[in-house]
């Protein structure tokens, strides 16, 4: 007796299986297959005859031309209004951008003055160190004059007494 493997086993009654369902079988039909027609009762249901509309009244008519009218009307108001308010936005940040620009040109007159104080041959070195500090102090103690806040006063601290535990 020869020892056949599991595996080689399994192959052969897999083979033979084969060989006996294509001699003898039928072709393969799925149940479900005829699921996707539709029954005879539903084929008759979908003959039945589609319901008309009932016609709208003159009354209703035109109510719905003074709906669509104020609809018009409302979208045209609400349109303005967000192109004002553009507008209105867009004059702000040119404003701003206006006074930005102003500020930035007398930082560099006022940077150009300086320069012209100091670039004269004549000047001595200390008098150049005085217009230099000066101009430098004067922006620095606006800018810590407008950042000081008054302190908090401190909070009131109770004497802390020893305490003892005897055991």
């Amino acid at each position: 007796m020869e020892k056949i493997s599991r595996k080689e086993q399994l192959l052969k009654e897999l083979q033979d299986l084969e060989e006996v369902n294509t001699e003898g079988t039928e072709e393969y039909k799925d149940p479900l297959e005829h699921m996707d027609e539709p029954l005879q009762a539903d084929k008759k249901d979908t003959k039945t005859e589609v319901k008309e509309k009932k016609p709208r009244t003159a009354k209703q008519i035109e109510a719905f031309e003074k709906a669509r009218e104020t609809r018009e009307k409302n979208a045209l108001a609400r349109k303005q209004s967000r192109d004002e308010e553009a507008i209105a936005i867009r004059k702000q940040v040119e404003d701003k951008l206006v006074k930005k620009a102003i500020a930035v040109k007398k930082k560099q007159i006022k940077q150009q003055a300086v320069l012209d104080e100091i670039s004269d041959d004549d000047t001595p070195l200390e008098e150049v160190e005085k217009i230099a500090t000066r101009s430098v102090t004067r922006t620095k103690l606006k800018r810590e004059v407008a950042k000081d806040f008054p302190a908090p006063p401190p909070p009131a601290q109770e004497p802390v007494t020893p305490k003892y535990y005897f055991l």
